[in-house]
């Protein structure tokens, strides 16, 4: 994700001349590198002599402490790593789900014990205080709920008078925003997605949006005051990414 995540800001490796003049221009980031950053010991205030490192006169800039975590991380299956991100935040809409008459709908999931597959809802506070159907709704399978909202997100980011309409305001946070930098920013969301950990994911929610209504033939999203805004100045092109599109 990280690989994916950096690829899409168009960040490279570092440029450099040659002693006869040559640039070596920088590549995008990919696998290979970032594990190779993750096991440079120069880091730590190392060199390395044939196969041994050694301690070296320069300071280290990553203590034992935090190389000692990220390795031990490294260290465990990359399945086992993907489902321990994927159960911290497994429900994006935490907290901001609603029925039509006010009462929340809480987070549940469910194990299947033939499979060991996990089923995510929202299921309604009343129904499980009272009785089922007390509210009126179904039990919301969570993937479903989740992608809708997020489609009524994205109809909302792509609308043709939104830019137009929040660009004196965005500009107020960030005078060097101009329409072009706010239309790259909206349009940002659609192409890295999918590649965002759920943490993140919750997050850009949590920033948009305010509340979700369900009823049982409707959704409705409401989004926070300025929260468009807040999201433009997230995912603006930064000089050097510009840089990188004006010359890809």
């Amino acid at each position: 994700m990280l690989v994916k995540e950096l690829r899409l800001e168009g960040v490279t490796s570092k440029s450099w001349t040659t002693q006869d003049g040559r640039v070596r221009e920088g590549k995008l980031i990919d696998k290979t590198l970032v594990y190779a950053l993750l096991h440079n010991r120069t880091y730590l205030g190392e060199l390395r002599h044939k196969e041994e490192w050694y301690p070296a006169e320069h300071l280290p800039i990553v203590d034992q402490e935090w190389w000692g975590k990220a390795h031990a991380i490294l260290s465990t299956n990359s399945r086992v790593r993907g489902n321990n991100t994927r159960s911290k935040v497994p429900f994006l809409l935490k907290g901001m789900v609603f029925g039509n008459d006010g009462r929340a709908l809480s987070p549940w999931h469910t194990i299947k014990k033939s499979n060991g597959r996990r089923y995510r809802y929202y299921i309604p506070q009343r129904d499980a205080k009272e009785h089922a159907g007390a509210s009126g709704l179904p039990r919301l399978p969570a993937a479903e709920l989740e992608s809708a909202v997020f489609d009524q997100v994205r109809a909302i980011l792509r609308s043709p008078d939104l830019v137009t309409d929040i660009l004196p305001r965005a500009v107020k946070l960030d005078p060097s925003l101009d329409e072009a930098k706010v239309t790259v920013a909206m349009t940002r969301i659609d192409a890295i997605w999918d590649q965002l950990f759920p943490a993140e994911q919750t997050r850009i929610f949590k920033l948009l949006i305010e509340k979700v209504i369900v009823s049982p033939t409707d959704l409705e999203v409401r989004l926070r005051p300025n929260g468009i805004e807040r999201l433009v100045l997230e995912l603006r092109p930064e000089p050097a990414t510009e840089a990188a599109e004006a010359t890809a």
